[in-house]
């Protein structure tokens, strides 16, 4: 059943100007990113909100780390159901399992509590492997200082607190929460994508797929003290804690904001007196208890300068002048911060020529080297870490695809029966193809015909904020074919495919 929608208002009603939020919106339209979702909410009531296309209202997008925040949300309730204690030792949590497997615990990691977890201070010398068995990893990684003591960032650790809601409940974290968070609050569980690493059972807190309203809900939720319509959904102690500084992160190597201390798997802002949701390359939920105002927002920032440009933005546009009482109607201000809304798009690129007939059409064997096609949502410095997510029975190599021109659009299709469209017109086309990652298959497409006779397909993954680049170019034998996996730093694309496809006779 679909939620009752949030309550709508102008900016006014709640204390703030409407040019005021029109200049924050095109404000974050900045050279290091591109926007794709924006919500802001201030008394329990939307004021703006905004989406680029092809991204809309609908469409789950990656939150990226982001997703810690949910599960830290889980263990929070997990404690108000008496479930877990913050300060259980994780030795005793996984103690049938280092007893059965013999694992060698090194000396300190017995001191660690969910709560060293929560607030990054483990103390371990370096990241945990998230692959194969993380949690064996995770138990036997030694430590370089005293629990509690020092901040370090630690994934691993926080897809740790999935495996302990996984044990102590016999849930995974959306089965959990589905109940006692999502339906509550309302955010549709249907729609949420929660990843699991393969074979485990377990979901992890970077495979979090949502939109932009749902992380909103979350945000406000926590604003209210835990509280959704006079119910206390998440327990207002936890709450309470989670928006404190716990530890400091004066010394940690981050943009500015990355340095004004950590809550509970969230972090304070340097705006005295926010915190805020956050994921990589800036999804980003702010929340400001003094003003009791919330902002949800999706981008694919350049990190580090992007993430940090749009809080930047955020705090000298929306955040500077809010108003304890409402303000006079200003119904010209409103109207064009509502046409300043509905008109934001993604730049569409210029039309090209369609290639020759006959030119590229075929079908193509794969003789050497990788086609892939498909996203990758791999972290910066890190291997294609989300292959762990890949659908099993979708992750077989392709070795044979067809492309089919004509006069308005290009046709791939692949082995797998799988087929994607791009128009040759500029404009991104949106589709939905059968994709390794199970319901991560939405998509828009653009093609162009180059100059020097080569062809490219764009793929904007709509999911997320990855983009895939194929060039295809001709050899005597068929074509070559290069695959860039594209993030907006150009120092993270790193994942780059080449192939050599042979046309066939049929």
């Amino acid at each position: 059943m679909k939620a009752p929608d949030l309550p709508r208002c102008a900016p006014e009603e709640v204390g703030i100007s409407s040019r005021q939020v029109e200049r924050c919106i095109r404000a974050l339209n900045h050279e290091y990113t591109t926007m794709n979702g924006f919500m802001a909410a201030r008394h329990g009531k939307v004021f703006s909100q905004c989406w680029w296309a092809p991204y809309s209202c609908e469409m789950p997008h990656s939150n990226h780390s982001l997703g810690k925040t949910y599960t830290a949300t889980a263990i929070g309730i997990a404690m108000g159901e008496g479930l877990l204690d913050l300060d259980e030792k994780i030795t005793d949590i996984f103690g049938e399992k280092i007893r059965q497997e013999h694992l060698a615990v090194p000396s300190g990691l017995e001191k660690i509590t969910v709560r060293h977890i929560l607030t990054m201070t483990n103390g371990m010398a370096y990241n945990p492997d998230m692959r194969g068995d993380f949690v064996a990893n995770y138990l036997t990684t030694p430590l370089a200082y005293e629990p509690g003591t020092h901040f370090s960032y630690n994934s691993t650790g926080s897809c740790m607190l999935g495996a302990i809601i996984l044990l102590r409940t016999g849930q995974n974290l959306k089965e959990y929460l589905t109940p006692r968070l999502f339906q509550k609050i309302g955010i549709d569980p249907e729609r949420f994508v929660w990843r699991q690493f393969r074979g485990t059972g377990i979901d992890g807190e970077p495979g979090t797929f949502s939109t932009t309203e749902d992380n909103l809900r979350l945000a406000m939720c926590y604003l209210n003290g835990g509280r959704w319509e006079g119910e206390q959904v998440i327990p207002e102690r936890y709450v309470r804690e989670a928006l404190q500084i716990q530890i400091s992160t004066a010394h940690a190597p981050e943009q500015r904001d990355g340095r004004c201390g950590y809550g509970y798997q969230l972090w304070a802002c340097s705006k005295p007196g926010v915190f805020r949701f956050d994921g990589g390359q800036g999804q980003y939920c702010l929340l400001w208890p003094e003003k009791d105002l919330v902002i949800s927002l999706h981008e694919g920032a350049l990190g580090p300068l992007g993430p940090q440009k749009t809080l930047d933005v955020l705090y000298e546009t929306l955040l500077n002048d809010i108003a304890d009482v409402p303000l006079p109607r200003d119904g010209a201000a409103l109207a064009s911060l509502r046409e300043t809304e509905v008109s934001r798009a993604l730049e569409a690129a210029p039309g090209t020529e369609v290639p020759p007939e006959g030119s590229f059409s075929g079908t193509y064997q794969v003789t050497d080297g990788t086609f892939d096609p498909w996203l990758s949502a791999s972290p910066p410095g890190s291997g294609d870490l989300f292959q762990v997510f890949r659908t099993p029975e979708k992750d077989v190599p392709i070795r044979r695809f067809s492309l089919l021109v004509q006069e308005q659009v290009l046709r791939l299709v692949l082995d797998t029966g799988a087929e994607l469209e791009a128009r040759w017109d500029g404009t991104l086309t949106a589709g939905f193809v059968d994709s390794p990652y199970d319901r991560l298959g939405d998509y828009a497409a653009t093609a162009r015909y180059m100059a020097d006779g080569s062809l490219t397909l764009h793929i904007h993954w709509l999911n997320g904020w990855f983009e895939t680049e194929m060039t295809f170019s001709k050899t005597t034998a068929g074509l070559a074919v290069t695959t860039r996996k594209l993030r907006l730093n150009a120092e993270d694309n790193f994942l780059v495919y080449l192939a050599q496809a042979d046309k066939t006779g049929a």
